[in-house]
């Protein structure tokens, strides 16, 4: 069953019983109103009673004498016997022999009352008074049919019930033709899914609008599409990009191993160059694969982020960089200043931007690395990014016409910008004939010391603790 008409049954359904619930309420009120208005007219004929017992006296007939007072006649819907009395108990009357209850009625010291008395098959409502305005020991009895109005009853139940059905019918095809335009998105939505199902094309989109959960949900299906969408160009460039990047060193050391297969091996003069050629591009395939596989990770943008001191990473990257190439010329100035961040992806963002820097640098001029306020700047004196290229710089493998001298595979500052999205920072690159700034912004610890969770806190504390000794405002390494 689809949803449609199952949205158009629940409605039809809960219709069905609040109307099927009113519609009992209103048939057993209109069968209360009706035995009241009986037991009314009972009541009214018996005040009566003494004008018809005159009428009685007083009629003549053409044929014999008047007839007996005492003989039931009909009024209307409604039988009277009057017993002029005195009556007396067992004193066989219209709806069965008199009782003592009766006599106290008649002698007034008893209320009127209303009973049931079934009548050869027939059930009669009967009403038992003292007979109006006459001396004490008269009585009167009024009675009824109880399915006189069983007629009246009956049409009303069946209005009713007609009413009620008609009513979750016209719910159920009003809901469904609701549902079939309010579900109309989702139904567009579900033809999109079984469409890129079938055919892997994830160009599809629902273009729908609105504020509601249906817009919300059709907006959120071509977001997930478009970035789905992205992801799977970007995994096919890469491997495209990867494949391309990887060829170039293979071949070389596929080459290098076969001119010493084919040589004189080992004793050849040359095959001290060429292992060492063959080792350098081994270490190049390590580089490069190292490489994809941390921008495969940062990519994944699950950064587990903690609270530590920015001034201290970079500190210690710095550091690492100077073990590495102790020739390389870096000026720091380092300000205390914590961050919530993934410690390890932002110092290898780091120290993918101080490499970089001192790749493009002279060897007589220092870098620049500054921390403040939560801003990690590097600048170099190099000649500047040109404006063509400016915009390509953190796309993986492009490399600028004036790069492709020097060693890599350009996935250095993709992986800065890698870790930069993953982190919820930004880049600014500002560029020129004398050198280039890079600047990266990562979101700042709380200011209060209640924000931070203790666990954060206990992560900083172990990390000071650890450098302790090497601590400054102001450090500079040369």
């Amino acid at each position: 069953m689809t949803l449609r008409n199952r949205l158009a049954l629940a409605a039809a359904a809960g219709v069905l019983i609040v109307v099927g619930a009113v519609s009992v309420v209103l048939y057993f009120a209109y069968a209360a109103s009706l035995h009241a208005q009986v037991d009314a007219g009972l009541v009214d004929v018996a005040q009566q009673a003494t004008s018809i017992a005159q009428q009685i006296k007083h009629s003549v007939s053409d044929k014999g004498p008047a007839p007996d007072v005492g003989k039931p006649v009909t009024v209307g819907s409604v039988e009277i016997q009057l017993l002029t009395g005195p009556v007396w108990a067992g004193q066989p009357t219209q709806f069965g022999a008199l009782s003592s209850r009766d006599i106290a009625v008649a002698n007034r010291t008893g209320t009127p009352y209303f009973t049931d008395v079934r009548e050869d098959n027939d059930l009669f409502r009967v009403y038992t008074a003292a007979m109006p305005d006459t001396s004490v020991g008269a009585l009167v009895r009024t009675a009824r049919a109880a399915d006189a109005d069983a007629g009246a009853l009956t049409n009303a139940g069946l209005l009713l019930a007609t009413l009620t059905v008609a009513a979750a019918a016209a719910t159920y095809f009003l809901a469904r033709l609701s549902a079939g335009r309010i579900l109309r998105p989702i139904g567009r939505l579900t033809e999109a899914a079984e469409h890129v199902t079938a055919t892997h094309d994830l160009s599809a989109r629902l273009g729908t609008s609105g504020s509601d959960e249906v817009g919300r949900l059709g907006a959120s299906f071509d977001a997930m599409l478009a970035e789905l969408q992205e992801s799977v160009t970007a995994q096919r460039q890469l491997v495209a990009d990867a494949s391309h990047e990887l060829r170039t060193p293979l071949t070389s050391l596929t080459t290098n191993l076969d001119l010493l297969e084919d040589g004189d091996g080992l004793a050849d003069p040359q095959a001290p160059g060429l292992v060492r050629a063959a080792r350098e591009q081994a270490a190049e395939l390590d580089t490069l694969i190292n490489d994809l596989l941390d921008l495969a990770r940062y990519d994944e943008k699950t950064a587990h982020r903690t609270l530590v001191r920015l001034d201290l990473i970079t500190e210690d990257t710095v550091r690492r960089i100077q073990q590495r190439s102790p020739h390389a010329l870096i000026d720091t100035d380092l300000q205390e200043c914590s961050v919530v961040v993934d410690p390890g992806a932002v110092q290898h963002a780091i120290g993918n931007l101080i490499d970089n820097a001192l790749a493009w640098s002279p060897l007589t001029q220092p870098v620049r690395v500054s921390v403040q306020d939560g801003h990690v700047s590097v600048t170099d004196h190099g000649p500047g990014i040109h404006a063509d290229d400016l915009p390509h710089i953190f796309e993986r493998f492009y490399r600028a016409p004036a790069a492709r001298a020097h060693p890599g595979a350009g996935l250095g500052l993709a992986i800065v910008g890698s870790v930069v999205n993953a982190n919820e920072g930004h880049i600014d690159v500002r560029t020129g004939p004398s050198g280039s700034t890079f600047t990266i912004t990562l979101p700042t610890a709380p200011t209060t010391p209640n924000e931070i969770p203790a666990a954060t806190l206990a992560t900083t504390a172990i990390h000071d603790a650890g450098v302790a000794s090497k601590q400054g405002s102001h450090l500079k390494i040369r």
